[in-house]
């Protein structure tokens, strides 16, 4: 197995390394909440962004993010192993709802959703369930 650090979403030299999560942030806030697709409904992603950026866990987490989800694998996992939150622009998902996915090599991909109000906690008890990391 080819070894997660050579996964392409991981923040390799082109300084995401230390500003990941803060840059992601930034864009995703500039678009989401005050930016022209404020109403999307999308927020939800600013607000799991800054729970990660408020946890202490940061660096075990990396992110990437395209066309409105974002993408969250273990720093240092032994396995290739995903958790994908998942916007209503790239997934049908019911009115007032968000998506997380989780991928790995050895389990089968799993898709549940949520109310938006619950997307925070309901990530961190995807990553905890999956990852093993707590906040």
């Amino acid at each position: 197995m080819e070894s997660p650090s050579a996964w392409p979403y991981q923040p390799v030299d082109n300084g995401f390394r230390t500003v990941g999560w803060e840059w992601i942030g930034g864009e995703v806030r500039e678009r989401y909440v005050t930016g022209p697709l404020a109403a999307a409904g999308f927020g939800y992603l600013a607000e799991i962004i800054d729970s990660v950026l408020t946890s202490g866990v940061r660096d075990r987490l990396w992110v990437s993010t395209a066309m409105h989800d974002l993408t969250i694998v273990p720093a240092n996992a032994d396995e290739w192993e995903s958790i994908f939150v998942v916007s209503p622009a790239n997934y049908p998902l019911l009115r007032g709802h968000m998506g997380l996915a989780f991928w790995s090599e050895r389990r089968r991909l799993e898709y549940r959703q949520y109310l938006v109000e619950d997307a925070v906690d309901a990530f961190w008890e995807m990553v905890e369930e999956k990852f093993g990391i707590r906040r």
